[in-house]
């Protein structure tokens, strides 16, 4: 049978107890007694993936099934990706962009020596882990960082998320990313060797494995040099030997300047006090200053034009087939 076209008694046509033509579809009470025709059978995807040495064949109709790779079907090779195909492949995982309009670029403040230390670090070759509490900026220094190291390796630089992964799970993510292998997973054994001859700079954002499994990790990519960002509480130590870069709140002058860029105007005096005290509260979180700036660009929204608070989007005008 083929899973990808199912025959006409398949979904019931062939029990039509109207005496009509096979495949004529009987007319249902809730279409008003119309006729829609005969009904186009729906295409299924068959799947097959390969695990180790194991074949996986989703089939939604039939059923799926493992098996063994029958002898000489075996994966291709899997093939280093040029540096436009792994830009092309981060790409097309990044998250979508939020509708709307693009916010304001922001400038990373006070983060010059830290920048320049990390890259110092990674092109030695050195594993480097900053810390910082929630809302830190440790994402925007791992960005402009990966920018600043894009030429340092020969795999160029990978950019990872660690929330709720595994070592195992960043080491085939880490494949992915430089090696092309559709449909395939390799196992331990062949992923292990696969990772040990990768050369690339490796940002991992929101880590959360510490200890024996993140010393699993750096001795299984002995060419990578790795930048890890997690909270000061994520990750306890591991046995392999890590830079530590602790990174700090912003100074006030630096806070408040980020506030402004964030509105786009100058601050008055009333909120610049509002600030000052936001500072000493928030101990100078960058994230802090972005939200607040948020809350005052829709504030001067508002102000400008408090009639279309809730109009923006047209939910409260009258309808043409509301008319009575």
């Amino acid at each position: 049978m083929d899973p990808t076209h199912r025959a006409p008694d398949e979904y019931g046509q062939g029990n039509d107890r109207s005496g009509g033509e096979p495949g004529h579809r009987r007319p249902s009470r809730d279409s008003g007694g119309a006729d829609f025709g005969p009904q186009t059978p729906q295409q299924v995807r068959v799947v097959q993936l390969t695990a180790g040495d194991l074949l996986l064949t989703v089939n939604p109709v039939d059923g799926s099934e493992v098996e063994a790779i029958p002898p000489g079907s075996g994966p291709e090779a899997p093939v280093r990706r040029t540096p436009a195909e792994r830009a092309d492949h981060e790409r097309a995982g990044a998250p979508p962009v939020p509708a709307g309009p693009p916010a304001p670029q922001l400038p990373l403040l006070e983060r010059q020596e830290e920048r320049e230390r990390l890259v110092r670090l990674l092109a030695r070759g050195r594993s480097v882990r900053l810390t910082g509490q929630p809302g830190s900026g440790r994402t925007a220094l791992l960005d402009a960082v990966a920018s600043d190291c894009a030429d340092l390796a020969p795999d160029g630089v990978v950019r990872l998320n660690g929330r709720g992964r595994t070592g195992t799970d960043l080491l085939h993510a880490l494949f992915d990313a430089v090696h092309k292998a559709p449909g395939h997973r390799p196992d331990r054994d062949e992923l292990l060797a696969l990772v040990r001859g990768i050369g690339a700079v490796v940002t991992i954002d929101d880590l959360e494995i510490g200890g024996a499994a993140l010393g699993e990790l750096l001795a299984a990519t002995p060419e990578c040099a790795f930048l890890l960002a997690a909270t000061t509480d994520a990750t306890p130590g591991v046995d392999g030997h890590l830079e530590e870069v602790l990174l700090a709140g912003l100074g006030r002058g630096a806070s408040l300047a980020l506030l402004e860029k964030v509105v786009e105007r100058p601050l008055t005096e009333e909120e610049r006090n509002w600030a000052g005290d936001l500072w000493f509260e928030s101990e100078g979180l960058p994230l802090r200053f972005v939200q607040a700036g948020s809350l005052l660009v829709q504030r001067d929204r508002l102000s400008a034009a408090p009639e279309e608070a809730f109009d923006e989007y047209d939910y409260f005008e009258p309808r043409a087939d509301d008319a009575p």
